[in-house]
């Protein structure tokens, strides 16, 4: 009974999304920021060396639109997914209790 009572936090589905993003973001530009680095820092000492990298427009248009439609895919089969163990569970509860 006292579970009951007790008011659990609810998380707005706005601020779910605004933490992956930040996450995916945050990632995003420390790769990116590592990967423009060039010179001594990651490949020795020769002034040679380096990483040179380039960036591809229509490639980063893929990439973030294939990224777009799995995350499409996973946040809708997950909430299909939650939506049926929820109704799930709780008419194992209301079973019990009638």
């Amino acid at each position: 009974m006292k579970a009951d009572k007790e008011k659990k936090p609810v998380n707005s589905p706005l601020m779910e999304v605004f933490d992956v993003m930040f996450i995916m973001v945050l990632c995003f530009v420390i790769l990116l920021s590592t990967m423009l680095m060039r010179g001594k820092v990651l490949v020795g000492s020769g002034s040679t060396g380096g990483m040179d990298y380039s960036f591809n427009l229509p490639i980063f248009l893929m990439l973030v639109s294939a990224l777009g439609i799995y995350l499409f895919y996973v946040f809708s089969s997950s909430n299909k997914e939650l939506k049926a163990m929820i109704s799930y569970l709780y008419k194992e509860v209301h079973k019990k209790v009638s």
